[in-house]
């Protein structure tokens, strides 16, 4: 377990020892945080035979079919595309409705949430709203404040944060990770995983130099032109901007909810046309989204 979510874990842990669990998590917070990796832990509690406990046992049948990545009582949407369908929903609710092939719990995860399409989270609303006998799905969600206020009212909210920074700093260097300077450390403070994937692709320094170049482009030191053109050559641009906006619009959230609100479903929207877009029509619907970027930063 990664050692900033131990205390959820713990805590989690706690609640399946008392048979409190809900039918329901919703693990919410940054991107690069492990919010996966806290879903796949809680998940083998839940499948583990060998009763409620602090951990799973790793030595049952059931904990057997997780380690081997095909227990039939756990479903996953393997539908990498940036858009959860209602056909993914529907398997979902289909694979609640089977009996529980080694009798115990049924376990299912959705990660992202926020990707859903609108026929999607209408579907996954019925689902929550009729929980199965001995059914549990966990979703997780970089963005919740794009999800529909009933589907987040129907599940136990989980806020993942990283509460001691020193925890981090000290996994990095147990990770062999570089020393990184003031500039990043809010990254690393933030979505530890998401730094540690920038440094093994070498890609620390490129993310700097875009992420200035996002932060004079809002101060009206930089063109339009210029921040488009080095943007298009930043690799994993999703992430970068994606961060950015974290960091740089959280505090517009309490000041105008609503802009901010829309902004991040324009953003998502982006995201999704980024992977299919080509030449100019790339650039286009960058530019785009960085006017509106600095419009609502006004």
């Amino acid at each position: 377990m990664l050692p900033w979510l131990e205390p959820s874990y713990q805590q989690l842990s706690s609640l399946h020892q008392r048979l409190q669990l809900p039918h329901a998590l919703l693990l919410s917070g940054r991107r690069g945080l492990g919010k996966q990796q806290l879903a796949e832990a809680v998940v083998r509690l839940l499948l583990c035979q060998a009763g409620p406990a602090e951990a799973p046992c790793g030595r049952c049948k059931s904990c057997q079919l997780q380690q081997a990545g095909h227990h039939p009582d756990f479903w996953q949407d393997t539908d990498a595309s940036e858009r959860i369908g209602v056909d993914s929903i529907r398997q979902l609710s289909r694979f609640f409705h089977e009996h529980a092939q080694q009798g115990g719990a049924r376990v299912a995860v959705l990660e992202r949430v926020e990707r859903m399409s609108e026929a999607a989270a209408n579907a996954l609303l019925k689902t929550l709203e009729e929980p199965p006998a001995g059914g549990y799905l966990i979703l997780t969600s970089d963005q919740p404040a794009l999800l529909l206020p009933t589907i987040v009212s129907r599940c136990q909210q989980w806020s993942l944060t990283v509460a001691d920074t020193k925890v981090v700093e000290l996994w990095w260097q147990q990770q062999g990770g570089q020393t990184l300077d003031k500039f990043f450390e809010p990254l690393l403070h933030s979505a530890p995983l998401e730094a540690w994937q920038w440094q093994q692709s070498g890609q620390l320094e490129q993310v700097r130099q875009s992420l200035l170049q996002l932060e004079q482009y809002l101060q009206g030191q930089a063109s339009m032109q210029q921040t488009v053109q080095l943007l298009a050559k930043t690799e994993q641009l999703p992430l970068v901007l994606s961060w950015f906006v974290r960091e740089r619009l959280a505090q517009k959230s309490n000041a105008q909810p609503q802009g901010y609100w829309q902004f991040l479903q324009r953003f998502q929207q982006w995201c999704r046309d980024e992977q299919q877009l080509l030449g100019q029509n790339k650039q286009l619907a960058l530019t785009a989204l960085l006017i509106e970027l600095k419009r609502l930063n006004a």
